[in-house]
């Protein structure tokens, strides 16, 4: 008769402890995996949001130039603004402001001073158009038919001379 070993072990498989290390290891690897695409969905709808807010402010900036944003106002008023609501809630504003007005206005003719030492006057028909959306502020300088700068005008003699009130407005050279 043949005595049995007892305690031989099979060395084949896993023990209990191996397993658990692996399954607490695949149990952090898929949280931190949802976390992420948790994180990425989020940030897409920032994202969105973020888009449709420069598109809203694109759209009024528009609006603004063609003259279609709200009621008319007479030609001498300095300050227009516009303001609403989206029927998505989000609140906007538009202000046109005439530069040249403004800076008249600064300007004492009596006393010949100014409110500011070196104050330039832009020329007639500078416009400051200031847009404010949901958190979004965009600023835009236009100028109108007054103030005799055309983006399209050919090199004359009175080019030059447009160039240097331009580089005046902006501050350059």
């Amino acid at each position: 008769m043949k005595l049995r070993n007892t305690k031989a072990k099979s060395k084949s498989g896993f023990t209990i402890l191996e397993v658990m290390v692996a399954l607490a290891i695949v149990g952090i690897s898929i949280g931190i995996f949802f976390s992420l695409i948790a994180n990425s969905s989020r940030l897409k709808e920032k994202i969105d949001r973020h888009a449709e807010l420069l598109l809203l402010a694109r759209t009024k900036t528009e609006e603004a130039l063609l003259g279609i944003l709200g009621k008319k106002y007479e030609k001498g008023d300095k300050e227009k603004t516009f303001e609403g609501t989206t029927k998505d809630g989000v609140q906007w504003k538009v202000s046109e402001v005439d530069e040249y007005e403004k800076a008249r206005d600064a300007i004492d003719l009596y006393n010949k001073t100014t409110d500011k030492d070196s104050m330039e006057v832009p020329l007639k028909g500078t416009t400051l158009l200031s847009i404010f959306v949901g958190g979004i502020r965009i600023e835009t300088m236009y100028f109108s038919k007054e103030s005799g700068i055309s983006p399209d005008e050919s090199k004359d003699e009175d080019s030059e001379e447009k160039e240097k009130i331009s580089d005046q407005i902006f501050h350059r050279k």
